[in-house]
């Protein structure tokens, strides 16, 4: 099997290679890694994943200004069915658009849009919430029988760093949410695809977990 993790200028891709890398090796898996995106290695490959660090404008200025890629990509996840994960500002391309800066939008895979966190309330130890949402979280488990949440409770805490929040009407999109100021989805996904707000490659074992939960996920 052939892992792409697509190269278009944002994310911590190094981070990203080893934590997979780390993980394909735990589990005895016949999995290679590339960090590309060069059209022809993604069409040829089986999974992708999608790293995203900045603002949403300048990620979707990076997957355009690699001509075609959206294009391919989209086909090889939508239409020949290939198992993908978004990480961070890569979950938040799959919906429709974000407010971030400006509205601008998205690859329209999953319903939903991008706002700014509502920085309601105060935290359990009395201080005003701040924005980013910068921190471990633990997750709230929507949809339990998921693979990508085996062995999974809400124990296991996740490292987060993000301003802006999904909302969408689809509520069953939603695998799992956390809270921080109100609630806000974690893990999205619908059939081969799959989203995290949050960073696996920075979640010590709990990010190994759901690593390797995806790279075992029969779709």
């Amino acid at each position: 099997m052939k892992l792409i993790i697509i190269d278009y200028g944002s994310g911590n891709l190094r981070s990203v290679e080893n934590a997979f890398l780390n993980s394909i090796n735990e589990n005895n898996l016949k999995c290679k890694i590339e960090v590309t995106n060069n059209l022809n290695t993604i069409s040829n490959a089986d999974y992708f994943v999608l790293p995203g660090v900045g603002s949403y404008p300048d990620c979707k200025k990076g997957m355009q200004s690699s001509v075609g890629l959206i294009d391919v990509l989209s086909e090889q996840v939508l239409y020949k069915k290939k198992k993908f994960l978004g990480i961070c500002v890569g979950m938040q391309l799959m919906f429709d658009y974000s407010l971030e800066k400006s509205r601008t939008s998205g690859l329209g895979w999953l319903s939903g849009s991008f706002n700014k966190i509502n920085t309601v309330g105060l935290d359990y130890l009395g201080r005003n919430f701040k924005v980013p949402h910068m921190g471990w979280n633990s997750l709230n488990l929507e949809y339990t029988n998921h693979p990508i949440l085996k062995n999974i409770s809400n124990k296991d805490q996740y490292y987060f760093v993000h301003s802006y929040f999904l909302k969408t009407n689809q509520t069953k999109q939603i695998i799992a949410s956390t809270d921080y100021c109100h609630q806000i989805p974690a893990i999205v996904g619908k059939e081969n695809y799959l989203g995290v707000q949050f960073h696996p490659e920075k979640s010590s074992l709990s990010g190994q977990k759901l690593i390797s939960n995806w790279l075992k996920w029969n779709i």
